[in-house]
């Protein structure tokens, strides 16, 4: 009983863990740049698009969800109508660049945030962009917070000496138009660098309104702080006579309409970039061709075999006691003992004089008579044709008595 009772407190509890862990947790809202109409996450453009119904709430607001040369009856018939794409990129065919162009020539306005704009576009009429904003290592500071920072964007105002800037906590805006004023383009905002980032530029009897952080018309930068003020002044530029407004909902997918098209077109069209991608791929067929190649397996060292142990000393010595060749050892015997005196006591054994034996006799503590004794009888066992035992013994004996001293 008792351990059923057990079996069911343990059931028990673990039925309560997971209906704890069934609970729904703190999820984080989508961070994708969707820009929908309808998107109430940080980067949709539910605030953007409130705001132009509200501004244009007198106008008709139609949502257009194919390409714009698709929709050439209702846009290219309009000659007070504007055209709205906020999108992360737009890339456009050659049909549709010519009829947009050909929409803005006849009167209407086209009003395009993106953080990049088909570049054949910007070609056509005369304007450059830059994407990145290169600094010199002078110039660039180590940034502890990680590459987000606050960054703010401001409208030009002909009316006020001073205008006000709009910021929030986010990855700076750093795309801006180079040079604009060269193709007759009216500067209209600027990015926290002081950069071009909102322009107009006239084409035909309409004009373009080109914008390149559309992170600014998004609901997490809307709603922070007063930076609807931002959306409003913005807007202000665009003509309020304007009988239909066409908000793009087809490039916000990012629908390219050249199938061929490839993100490395980004990295040619920017000469850094190119460069970098080059560089890059040459270090690549470099490794390929060197550090790819079979290495061979690593051969071991093996140790040298030492020949100072005893026992090599032994099997030698007994090699020579088998041959009976007294003369060869005692001659070996005599030139260890010479070098024993020449590293012991450092005097030279070149010359056996009387002067050798009373240095040597000092240096050792053995009597210079004994001394001079010992080294007559090596030279006899080095002037005699042969050795017997018994002198080879008497050679070692006395040897070792002279050694310990």
């Amino acid at each position: 009983m008792n351990k059923l009772l057990r079996y069911c407190l343990c059931a028990c509890f673990f039925s309560l863990l997971v209906a704890c862990g069934g609970k729904d947790k703190l999820k984080l809202p989508d961070m994708r740049h969707s820009y929908s109409k309808k998107s109430k996450n940080p980067f949709g453009a539910y605030t953007a698009y409130s705001m132009m119904r509200n501004k244009y709430r007198f106008s008709t607001v139609e949502i257009l969800d194919k390409a714009f040369h698709e929709n050439v009856e209702y846009p290219v018939g309009d000659k007070q109508s504007l055209y709205v794409v906020l999108s992360r990129n737009i890339f456009l065919g050659d049909v549709e660049r010519e009829t947009i162009l050909e929409y803005v020539n006849k009167g209407n306005q086209v009003f395009i945030a993106a953080e990049y704009v088909d570049k054949q576009l910007l070609d056509t009429l005369g304007l450059k962009v830059q994407y990145i904003t290169m600094k010199s290592i002078f110039q660039q500071q180590v940034d502890t917070a990680g590459p987000m920072r606050y960054t703010s964007v401001t409208v030009l105002q002909q009316d006020s000496s001073k205008n006000p800037s709009y910021g929030f906590f986010y990855l700076p805006f750093e795309a801006h138009f180079i040079r604009p004023d060269e193709s007759n383009a009216l500067v209209l905002g600027t990015n926290d660098e002081g950069s071009p980032n909102y322009i107009s530029v006239v084409h035909g009897n309409g004009r373009f309104f080109f914008h390149l952080n559309p992170e600014a018309f998004s609901n997490y930068y809307l709603l922070s702080g007063q930076n609807k003020k931002y959306a409003e002044e913005v807007f202000s530029y665009l003509p309020a006579d304007r009988k239909t407004v066409y908000w793009d909902d087809y490039y916000r997918i990012g629908r390219s309409p050249n199938k061929n098209f490839s993100l490395f077109d980004v990295f040619l069209e920017n000469l850094i970039l190119k460069w970098a991608l080059l560089m890059s791929l040459l270090l690549l067929l470099l490794y390929i061709a060197f550090a790819s190649k079979r290495r061979q397996r690593a051969i071991p060292i093996k140790p040298v075999n030492s020949n100072a142990s005893i026992s090599f000393v032994e099997t030698i010595g007994r090699l020579y006691l088998q041959k009976k060749d007294n003369q060869n050892i005692a001659h070996k015997m005599t030139t260890y003992f010479l070098e024993h005196i020449r590293t012991k006591y450092y005097l030279n054994t070149a010359h056996l004089n009387a002067e050798f034996f009373s240095s040597l006799s000092r240096k050792s503590g053995v009597d210079e008579t004994e001394v001079k004794q010992f080294f007559h009888f090596i030279q006899q066992l080095q002037e005699s044709h042969e050795v017997t035992d018994a002198q080879l013994l008497e050679y070692n004996n006395r040897m070792q008595q002279f050694l310990k001293q």
